[in-house]
């Protein structure tokens, strides 16, 4: 009979060291790591079990006109990193952050984050966002500092009780910014079609609405048969 040797292929999938044994083999930790539950990577630290903390946040925006609790119809919530240092890992299994493109773990996620680069911002398709921080019981870094704004347009799905949709996050308080550009897709029922009914309108108004202007296409982008260019204030 002859022992096969396992850790002569890709070190056994051992992160450090690789031991045979009779029939078998183990995965080692140098000094200063331990064995991670999976009895192949390795970790900083003295303690093996987890202890897990999370934390859950909803990022939203008050508008003072409705007393709406989420970010302002037809505007997205947009994540922007400042600082970044969570404990490294090539697949974030240890200390990470988790944005999901809604309101809860269940949602489409945007990123599972860790390590010290700085991420790119992360943008939802709609108005909700949420994360989830855990942490472990060994290995603590500086942790991140984010900001949290709103960008206009987005994916809204239409429905037989009518929906808003506003221009810009403070609508009725202030104007809308400046080299704003916005692209709102609605989307309704298979067999449904989209109606848009304008409750407020003033937009900068030229003769060929060459500046500010709102355009419609019936479809689903720019390609899509262009229903109209408005601007002014009728």
């Amino acid at each position: 009979f002859l022992d096969k040797d396992e850790c002569s292929k890709d070190n056994g999938g051992c992160q450090h060291e690789c031991i045979n044994t009779v029939g078998s083999y183990v995965c080692q930790c140098r000094n200063g790591f331990v064995l991670h539950e999976n009895k192949h990577d390795c970790k900083e630290g003295g303690i093996a079990n987890y202890c897990t903390l999370i934390l859950y946040i909803i990022l939203h925006y008050l508008f003072p006109k409705n007393g709406n609790p989420w970010a302002t119809p037809g505007q997205r919530v947009k994540l922007t990193f400042n600082e970044f240092e969570i404990e490294q890992h090539q697949e974030c299994a240890y200390d990470h952050l988790e944005v999901f493109d809604g309101e809860t773990e269940k949602s489409p996620i945007l990123g599972r984050l860790c390590g010290n680069k700085l991420p790119d911002p992360l943008i939802a398709t709609g108005n909700k966002m949420f994360l989830r921080f855990i942490s472990d019981a060994s290995v603590q870094r500086k942790g991140f500092q984010a900001t949290h704004s709103t960008e206009c347009g987005g994916r809204l799905k239409a429905e037989a009780k009518p929906k808003d949709l506003y221009s810009h996050a403070q609508f009725g308080d202030n104007n809308y910014p400046v080299q704003a550009d916005c692209d709102w897709l609605l989307v309704a029922e298979r067999g449904a079609r989209v109606e848009l009914s304008f409750q407020t309108f003033e937009v900068e108004e030229e003769a060929d609405c060459g500046y500010d202007y709102v355009e419609l296409f019936d479809g689903h982008d720019k390609s899509a048969m262009r229903l109209g260019r408005f601007c002014g204030s009728g």
